[in-house]
């Protein structure tokens, strides 16, 4: 948990947890190499979204090259992620590191999302309306269109 390393301007809003409808799957679009420095990568990225005034960094977990997930966000607060207010508003994202339009996921990725899937929703009773069939990638509800989160990360979480 690095919510409260990160910069906060302010909040975008809080979600009650039975409101949230849907895990949102981004990627961040930056070709990962095999070695780099998680922290700092993440830490870019919210300093990023905040200059766009975003208040904060938009995803509530990150899944890097490795495996490792890392909150970023409390899960009822609203991000800007998915380019579509109403989906923002009732939804959890997850950023998986890499351009999986030029990559693919390594197997520690595809595992570490499919067990934090599985957790938000099997294993959190305080999330009762988050479904396995609530898992949608973010082309899929991004209003104006995205490519996000390519096709080789998008493939793996409709084949779940």
């Amino acid at each position: 948990n690095i919510v409260h390393k990160l910069p906060f301007e302010k909040s975008n809003g809080v979600m009650k947890k039975d409101a949230i409808k849907s895990l949102i799957v981004h990627h961040d679009g930056v070709k990962t190499p095999w070695v780099y420095d998680t922290y700092k990568r993440i830490l870019q990225e919210a300093r990023y979204h905040v200059s766009k005034g975003w208040n904060h960094i938009s995803y509530h977990y990150i899944i890097d090259n490795v495996g490792d997930i890392f909150q970023c966000l409390p899960e009822t607060e609203i991000g800007y992620h998915a380019g579509n207010l109403p989906v923002n508003k009732s939804s959890i994202a997850v950023c998986v590191q890499g351009n999986f339009n030029e990559q693919k996921p390594t197997a520690r990725q595809v595992k570490a999302l499919r067990e934090l899937c599985t957790y938000l929703f099997t294993g959190r009773p305080d999330l009762p309306n988050l479904l396995w069939s609530d898992l949608k990638g973010h082309r899929e509800v991004r209003v104006a269109g995205t490519a996000c989160p390519g096709n080789n990360l998008f493939n793996i979480i409709k084949s779940w």
